[in-house]
Formats: C-alpha cells, sequence, structure tokens
C-alpha cells in the first residue's frame, strides 16, 4: 500500500478534554447571566447562583451527548444524529422533560430518484392538459370553436380542466 493513500485514511481521534479551571465554568460566564436575565420574573441573581447553574448545564450536557454516543455506537456509527438525541429523550427518564421540545419523528428515507431515461418512459404514457389542449385543437382545426368542455379559460387567459 502506497503512504499516500494510508495518509488519506480517517484516523481515529481521541476525544479532547478540556479541563476546568478552580471556580471557572467552560461556558461563558457572560452568556449564561444573558440568559438568567432574561427571565424577567427573577430577581438579581449571585455570581455564585450563576456559576452553579452553570457548572449544572455542563454536567446536563455532558450525561446527554454521552447518552446519544453510546446509542450511536451501538448502532455502529460514529455520527450522533437527531434521532438519537430523540430516543435518548424519550427513553431516559432523566430527559424526559425534553420531550415537548425535541420531537421524534420517524421519517422514512427519502426515495431513490430514477434516472431520467427511465422517468421519461413512465411520463410518455400520461398525457398533460397541454397535450389534451393540442391534440383537440389539432382535430377541430378551427379557432371559432369554443375550447373543448374538459379544458376552461379564464378572463385573464389561464387554462384549468374543469
Amino acid at each position: 500500500m502506497n503512504t499516500s493513500a494510508q495518509t488519506k485514511k480517517r484516523k481515529d481521534k481521541e476525544p479532547v478534554q478540556r479541563e476546568r479551571e478552580l471556580g471557572k465554568s467552560l461556558l461563558p460566564f457572560s452568556r449564561v447571566q444573558k440568559i438568567i436575565k432574561a427571565d424577567k420574573e427573577l430577581p438579581i441573581i449571585a455570581r455564585d447562583a450563576t456559576f452553579l447553574i452553570s457548572l449544572a448545564t455542563e454536567e446536563f450536557i455532558r450525561r446527554l451527548s454521552e447518552a446519544c454516543q453510546k446509542l450511536a455506537e451501538r448502532e455502529k456509527r460514529t455520527t450522533v444524529q437527531q434521532k438519537d438525541v430523540a430516543s435518548v429523550v424519550r427513553r431516559a427518564e432523566e430527559f424526559m422533560f425534553l420531550e415537548e421540545i425535541i420531537s421524534f419523528q420517524r421519517t422514512e428515507p427519502p426515495q431513490k430518484r430514477k434516472p431520467k431515461a427511465l422517468q421519461n418512459v413512465e411520463n410518455q404514457g400520461e398525457s398533460t392538459m397541454l397535450d389534451r389542449f393540442v391534440t383537440r385543437a389539432e382535430e377541430s382545426q378551427d379557432l371559432d370553436n369554443p375550447l373543448p368542455a374538459e379544458i376552461v379559460m379564464d378572463e385573464d387567459g389561464a387554462m384549468y380542466a374543469a
């Protein structure tokens, strides 16, 4: 095997563990404070309370992301998807409060498009409204005759089937 092919292969990266400094959070303090102040019902919040809310938020994010990662690994995937988060929220009791926020939708995978050659063959049997109009007009060959009963023309010239 040549070396260029080896370098192109994806290498397993070790997850980066950020170390928290004593008395500091990994989340920006000012951002957490802004979110807390957005609630008009809360009076002034102490710095210690904001710090504890920040730490609790970090722990929540860690637990949710670990649970989602484990589910993705069980399904032999390296990427966490929305369906993993929704599944964890539905199954784990500690995340049930998110059930209204994170929707669980079973979506069918999109159908694969057929090649254009096959689409054209299938569509040849179907006639469009324009095809019907043109063929009837060719049959009548008289412009003074009104439109066939199935096709109606509006005042603005728009045609539609009746």
